[in-house]
């Protein structure tokens, strides 16, 4: 009986209906090593990472995919060309490296081959002699589409961001922003001889000695609706913002292309239109020489282009932000302005995860910028109506790290960089800084986040490290640093916010009301309203717990105003079930302005409050206490409770020697450790009050700080 053939690359057979799985850098490097298959049909299932630093990864010397054997600098081809069809299914093919001579990029020489859907991420690609592209060196008579390239290229003759040299063949919905060097180089094509350009563009930088062009250096070929904002540098009469030179008119056919005149610091080119950025930025510009754009019909119905229009230039409709597929082991790429406009212009995308790959400016005085008039991501679709209307945010939001700078808004209600998270499904934001944001609104106004699950009781998410600056107001209640209302359903964890913060009611230097969980979160800056007004957060409602948490700064209002919270609400007693608002091992060390119901931690607790302290200064008119304004309320309000256990306050620095709840000790007393640790709080070192180690303390010189602060 003969045995199975053995199984090639990942699987598949190499026909149309069932081709080759390339999964593996291993199967992308077999592929190139295997001329007989070049004639087969392949698909990408995975993104392939070629980082030489990682296992399988490697610095290549030739192109990965037929190569040019020959060694020396020559303009006359070797070697079998790949000549079948292969698919990138959309994924990615990152790192790849090549120090090699002709023919050089991830595919050397195409003949009568098709690659579609390839997606090129950070390339770096050297070729000493001719025929050098990130995706391909030399294309003959091959379709290339729906393909990018992002990374470095560079040789000495023929080179492009994406091809190098196309004769007879075609490149279309393609771009590339890769930078790109040499001699007859463009953006996207080095030279495209009697080949087809079209519906394709350039954005990387482009430089050389002569016969440059933003999108092609040298032209013998159609080109048609195509465009270049890359910055376009050269040496002699050969360099144009879109094409360097072209060759004899009746074979350099270009026809309703543009460049940026700007951008490229070009204002002439071998053929072509020159641009502002600000017309370039302009959907008319394009319709009316003839571009189909996704929702108009007088151009065609292929929805070719897509635009979001005076904030980025037209995209291909293929394209999704700046790159990944929206799963959690590949988010999409949020990389500009115009990324993250988009992400808030497609709700069906609201439940996919992203990361942020850069960081983002959203002045409005830069070009492009804009003040919103509503949440950027999530908003409310409906003013006239008092609850949230649209689509929440359900997915996950990495910030990586990156910032986004100078949000402004001038909205409604539910307004901040989100509008609402959370709901059937639970979000996530992590790890970003909001810089220098000016939010104004009405009601669940946040810098972050206008409001996390809406009522009490929805779903909501979590938000993990991430801090903001600048300015938040609201005419009305629920008014954040971060978040203006966080349901049960969320939790926050290394969050903070410094600004200045104002409201009506329910305003906080970090959330204005919270129902969730708050832990090693701290608010700064200046928080004044009319109700409710705390530094870090304005109302902690029934079965709301704040932890390790902390705010500096100035608090002003009229009535329930703390230095930490204004109202610990308590005891709302449903059946059998008591749900408190508890607050832990906190501290306040904000100034405290304020008529009635003023504490320098809480400005009426109805909950817990437990190895906490305050060592601001407090002032007001009625119900002022160094520690606690008012604690318990009538029997018929439902709020009978309200404890207090292990907490105290400096009768010094807050100018209150009395306190509805709580321990007077002097500047000195609240300096020493011992003060707190016979009253059994966790210190950093010993074990007699538990193991956590949640405070430590610069005896005789500070106040306890949390473990998680910096030891200056």
């Amino acid at each position: 009986m003969a045995l199975p053939a053995q199984a090639k690359y990942s699987g598949g057979s190499g026909t149309a209906k069932d081709p080759y799985q390339i999964a593996t850098p291993a199967d992308l490097i077999a592929l190139g090593e295997t001329p007989q298959d070049y004639d087969k049909h392949f698909i990408l299932t995975a993104d392939i990472d070629l980082d030489p630093n990682l296992p399988g990864g490697k610095v290549f010397h030739k192109a990965v995919i037929a190569p040019d054997p020959s060694t020396g600098l020559s303009n006359m081809r070797e070697g079998k060309s790949f000549s079948g069809v292969f698919d990138g299914g959309g994924h990615t093919v990152s790192h790849l490296r090549i120090r090699g001579v002709d023919c050089v990029g991830l595919f050397g020489q195409l003949d009568g081959g098709r690659i579609q859907s390839v997606y090129l991420l950070d390339a770096d690609v050297t070729g000493t002699g001719w025929y050098v592209g990130g995706l391909v060196g030399y294309n003959l008579a091959s379709a290339i589409l729906r393909c990018y390239s992002t990374g470095t290229v560079s040789g000495d003759t023929s080179v492009g961001g994406l091809v190098g040299y196309n004769s007879s063949g075609s490149v279309t919905y393609c771009y590339s922003a890769a930078a790109v060097g040499g001699r007859a180089v463009g953006g996207l094509v080095g030279e495209n001889w009697r080949g087809a350009l079209a519906n394709s563009y350039s954005a990387g930088a482009v430089g050389g000695r002569d016969q440059v062009g933003g999108l092609v250096g040298f032209n013998s070929g159609t080109v048609s609706d195509c465009y270049s904002t890359s910055p376009v540098s050269g040496i002699g009469q050969t360099v144009g913002g879109l094409i360097g030179i072209a060759g004899p008119p009746w074979l350099s056919i270009v026809s309703d292309c543009f460049w940026n005149i700007q951008t490229s610091g070009q204002t002439t080119s071998a053929g072509g239109t020159g641009k502002t950025t600000a017309e370039m930025q302009t959907a008319k510009t394009f319709l009316d020489a003839g571009w189909d754009f996704v929702g108009e019909t007088a151009n065609g119905a292929e929805d070719i282009w897509k635009i979001a229009e005076g904030l980025g230039y037209p995209r291909l409709s293929w394209e999704k932000y700046s790159g990944g597929t929206g799963e959690p082991n590949d988010p999409y790429q949020i990389a500009t302005a115009a990324d993250l406009i988009a992400l808030g212009e497609t709700p069906e995308d609201y439940d996919k995860h992203f990361i942020l790959t850069a960081d983002i400016d959203l002045d409005p005085k830069l070009p492009g910028g804009r003040v919103f008039d509503r949440a950027v991501i999530a908003s409310d679709t409906n003013d006239t109506q008092d609850w949230f209307q649209g689509t929440p945010f359900t997915g996950g939001f990495d910030g990586n790290g990156h910032s986004i700078s100078r949000l402004t808004i001038r909205g409604g209600d539910y307004v901040g960089l989100f509008g609402q998270l959370g709901g059937a499904r639970l979000a996530t934001i992590s790890n970003l800084e909001l810089a220098e944001v000016n939010v104004v609104g009405s009601n669940h106004v946040g810098g972050l986040v206008g409001s996390v699950g809406g009522l009490v009781g929805s779903g909501g998410g979590t938000v993990t490290q991430c801090y903001s600056t600048g300015v938040v107001r609201g005419n009305g209640y629920y008014v954040g640093g971060l978040i203006g209302f966080n349901s049960n359903g969320c939790q926050m964890t290394r969050c903070a916010s410094r600004g200045l913060i104002g409201g009506t009611g329910s305003v906080g230097g970090l959330v204005g009301c919270n129902s969730g969980t708050i832990s090693q979160c701290y608010g700064e800056g200046g928080v004044s309203g009319d109700r409710q007004v705390g530094g870090l957060a304005g109302w902690n409602h029934s079965q709301a717990r704040v932890s390790q948490c902390y705010s500096t700064g100035t608090v002003r209002g009229t009535d329930v105003v703390g230095g930490l919270v204004g109202r610990n609400q308590g005891d709302i007693r449903m059946g059998s079930k008591i749900s408190k608002g508890r607050v832990f091992e906190c501290y306040s060390a904000a100034t405290v302005v304020a008529d009635c119901n003023v504490g320098g931690l809480l400005g009426e607790n109805y909950g817990d409050l437990i190895h906490s302290y305050s060592a601001g200064a407090v002032s007001g008119v009625s119900n002022v206490g160094g520690l606690v304004g008012l604690e318990g309320a009538p029997e018929w309000q439902r709020f009978p409770g309200g404890t207090t256990s292990g907490c105290f306050w400096d009768v010094q620095s807050s100018g209150q020697a009395t306190s509805a709840g709580g321990t007077a000790k002097t500047t000195a007393e609240m300096q020493t450790a011992k003060t707190f640790l016979d009253a059994g709080w966790d210190f950093v070192g010993e074990t007699k009050n538990g193991t956590e180690d949640i405070w430590w303390i610069n005896e005789g010189k500070d106040y306890p700080r949390l473990w998680w602060e910096p030891r200056n």
